[in-house]
Formats: structure tokens, sequence, C-alpha cells
């Protein structure tokens, strides 16, 4: 062994405790948003009372648009998931990472069982009346949590150059199904946002064990670039302003909610908006988490120099 080596081995091994500890760190704080989602939308009277009016607000639509957003949802099951798991786990073999594609498997798995679990265990204080089926929890929502969960599991296995096609791709995925599942009137605006978080939150502790084995490396190739994350927040930035601007109406002109019904058709209207904008985001700000790192590349590892001895030495011309 050379001399300096072990120094430098205990310096690199330093270096990728640092890194799994900011990857760690990101995971918690995702967390912590996820319980502030909950505590916010779910134990309040007032985050009930606003959110179940958009909800209800899904019976006025017509028959077609809530079947057009069942449909939409359709492809999104049981076996689409255990395929993507296995297209996952194999794309990581075939980029000879298996551990990598274990890992982000690891990673959908957790994160998919972790929002049903959730969602059968957590408690909703029954602030408001209404019928059995709105009084029981839908936090956080296993729909949006399976197709976010397909996306981070992409991006982990996914070649650092297409990583920003990943993300476009997930980010309308993102897009349709937190939609959708408030148009059929399956889940809440905080099921999707919070699922956004908790798988995302999942994905950046599984980046930490990647961190910790030393398979987090840095990557010239592995940048999006400026113009994808753009126009994601572009996109988010129009949604989220039509529909603040739907529910000022009702602020400016009260009259407007008046109507059997008015104050659900706008809250209806806009909160759909507000998941299509803000879901997607915790995609977008996973995606940023991994900027620029190559993600379950084997070390480098080479034979080491022998020590040259005087005995090794040719003898002088």
């Amino acid at each position: 062994m050379t001399v300096g080596a072990i120094p430098e081995r205990a310096t690199e091994r330093r270096a990728a405790i640092a890194r799994a500890t900011q990857y760690a760190l990101a995971g918690a704080a995702m967390l912590v948003a996820f319980i502030a989602v909950y505590v916010v939308a779910v134990l309040t009277e007032t985050g009930q009372r606003i959110e179940n009016t958009a909800l209800l607000g899904a019976a006025i639509r017509s028959e077609a648009e809530r079947g057009q957003s069942a449909e939409a949802l359709s492809p999104v099951s049981l076996v689409t998931f255990g395929f993507a798991v296995f297209l996952v786990t194999a794309a990581g073999f075939a980029r000879r990472r298996e551990g990598l594609g274990l890992l982000a498997a690891a990673v959908m798995v957790i994160a998919v069982l972790a929002a049903e679990v959730l969602k059968d265990v957590l408690p909703r204080p029954a602030h408001i009346d209404g019928p059995i089926w709105l009084l029981r929890n839908s936090f956080p929502s296993g729909t949006v949590a399976v197709v976010a969960a397909m996306s981070v599991g992409a991006m982990l296995v996914s070649p650092d150059r297409l990583r920003w096609a990943v993300l476009v791709i997930g980010t309308v995925a993102l897009a349709i199904a937190a939609q959708s599942t408030q148009i059929a009137g399956w889940h809440r605006l905080s099921d999707a946002v919070g699922s956004g978080l908790l798988v995302a939150s999942v994905g950046a502790f599984g980046v930490a064990v990647l961190a910790a084995a030393d398979l987090v490396a840095t990557s010239t190739i592995g940048r999006i670039t400026w113009r994808a994350y753009a126009a994601i927040l572009i996109v988010a930035g129009l949604l989220l302003a039509v529909g603040t601007l739907l529910l000022l109406l009702l602020v400016v002109f009260p009259l407007l909610s008046s109507p059997e019904g008015g104050r659900r058709v706008f809250f209806q209207t806009a909160f759909p908006l507000f998941a299509a904008a803000l879901t997607p985001l915790t995609l977008a700000l996973f995606a940023r988490l991994i900027e620029g790192r190559s993600l379950g590349a084997r070390p480098k590892v080479g034979p080491e120099p022998a020590e040259e001895t005087v005995a090794e030495r040719p003898p002088s011309a």
C-alpha cells in the first residue's frame, strides 16, 4: 500500500458520509412538509371545510367529465406498478448497477406501501358533518403515490443524459393524476400534494443510502437544462395564478357564491389547478436534489502500485 492511501480513503469516506447526511436532511425536510400539509388540511376545521367544499363540487360536474378523469387514471393499477418496478430493476441491471436497480425498486415499493398504510391509520377528526364517505381519511392519495413512485424510480435508474426527459414526462403524468383525482371526486388537494412529498422524501432517503455506500459521484452530464425547470415553473405559476384568480372572484363578488353550489363550483375548478401545479413540483424538487450526480456508479478501484525496493531496481548501466 502506498504512503498516504489510508488518509486519502478516510477523507473520501468522510465526504461520502457528509453527502449522505445532506440527502437524509433533505428527506427529513420533505417529511416535515408532508406532516405540515396533514396537520393544516386534515386536523383543522378550516382545512377540512375548504377541502370538503372542493371535493363536494365534483358532484356538480357532468358524468362525462368525471368519467374522462377516471379513464385517465385507469392505467394506474397494481399490475402497472408491478411492471414498472420490474422495468426499473431491469434498467439498473442493464446498466450494470445492480444495487441501484434494487434500491430504486425498494424506494418505489416502500413509498407506495407507506401511502396506503398511512391512509388507513392516520386519524381524520370529524370537525365537519357529512356522509360516511366524506368523513373517511383519504390522506395521502395512493393513486398519486403510484405515479410519483414510478417517476422517482425512473429518475433514479435513468442514464444521466436522459434525466431531463424523465423529469418532463414525470411532471406531466403527475399533473394529470393529481388533477384527475380531484375532478373524479376521489381525493382532496392535500392528498395529492402529500403523496408527492412522501414519495420524494423516501427517494431522498434512498439516495442517502447510495451516498453512504459511496455510490454517488459527480457527473458532468447529469445536469438538467434550466429550460426544463423554467418550463415547469412557468406552467405551475400560470395554473396557480388562474386558480387564485378564481377564488379571488368569490371575495370580490360574494354574490357569485349565493346560488346553490356556487362556492363548490369555484373551489372545484381552482383546486384541480392547484393540484396540477403543486404536485409535479415535488418531483422537480427531487430532480434538483440529485442535480449533477451520477447514481449507483461503482467506485473505480485499480491495482495498487507496487512499492519499489532496492532489490527490484534495475542495475545501473
